[in-house]
């Protein structure tokens, strides 16, 4: 199976808040609409190559059905998804694989112009894209549910290319991401302006991360094994931050990342130019 990383869900306690965050770093959002069982709603960052940040929150007083913890937390980042052409064949392989699944289920949502955008998720493990990512698969036309955003087509970014999952164990989860995507040996690097020790797979589009520091210890602690960072691939760090509003670039490993500058995205989004 291959990792397509079709989007990240961040977890908002006011969606307009996480907005306006992007706003000012020169991120422009597009409103989704309601899901189906009506408990969440969203709205996405679309980048050039179809991946997309999702931002979600919570309706009104009933629980959300997506990852409530991190909702009433504004823990940003929450979940992962890839893109798969058949769901229930990549089920199959994950059972051969010796990794539970739960689903297919179908779910969708309602755009603001009236259309309706259906697709089938499954989970892959023990919660819905917690370390491993969930599974997609479109009912409608993919680009009824995401399309990229046009102020963002000619500009520096290619869309998501790396997640960081945080979890206290890299060694035991490497295990099934090898079952499940045949993952390379991962590289450990120390990240220490990003408080982690990273194991990252080249080329495969996650990274686990193992706390070195009191602000990823405390948000393991929180909310468990679950993803900490999003990165965008640039091929230009430098035009990047002509464009956006950035940080510094540092060290990732043989790479660059700088992080989108705005107190509520700092730290977990960011921007990242590969050595090749």
């Amino acid at each position: 199976m291959d990792i397509r990383i079709d989007h990240v869900a961040s977890a908002w306690a006011d969606r307009e808040a996480g907005e306006a965050a992007c706003d000012a770093v020169g991120l422009p959002t597009t409103y989704g609409g309601e899901h189906a069982d009506g408990t969440t709603d969203m709205s996405i960052v679309g980048f050039p190559d179809g991946s997309y940040l999702e931002l979600i929150t919570n309706t009104g007083e009933a629980q959300p059905s997506r990852w409530p913890v991190f909702i009433a937390g504004d823990a940003g980042p929450a979940a992962w998804c890839v893109e798969v052409d058949d769901l229930r064949s990549a089920l199959t392989r994950a059972l051969d694989a010796g990794v539970r699944v739960a689903g297919p289920d179908r779910d969708g949502r309602e755009r603001p112009d009236g259309v309706y955008v259906e697709w089938e998720t499954a989970i892959l493990g023990d919660s819905l894209g917690a370390t491993l990512p969930f599974v997609i698969e479109d009912r409608t036309p993919r680009r009824y549910r995401i399309t990229p955003d046009p102020q963002l087509v000619d500009s520096p970014l290619v869309g998501i290319s790396e997640v960081v999952v945080l979890t206290d164990d890299a060694t035991a989860l490497t295990r099934p991401f090898d079952r499940l995507f045949g993952v390379p040996r991962p590289e450990a690097v120390d990240a220490d302006e990003f408080g982690a020790r990273l194991h990252r797979f080249a080329g495969a589009g996650v990274a686990l991360a193992e706390p070195a520091g009191d602000r990823l210890r405390d948000r393991l602690d929180e909310f468990g094994p679950a993803p900490c960072a999003v990165l965008v691939e640039t091929p230009d760090l430098d035009a990047a931050g002509e464009a956006f509003s950035l940080t510094n670039p540092v060290a990732w490993g043989h790479d660059r990342v700088a992080w989108f500058d705005h107190p509520a995205l700092r730290e977990w989004l960011g921007v990242v130019e590969y050595d090749d």
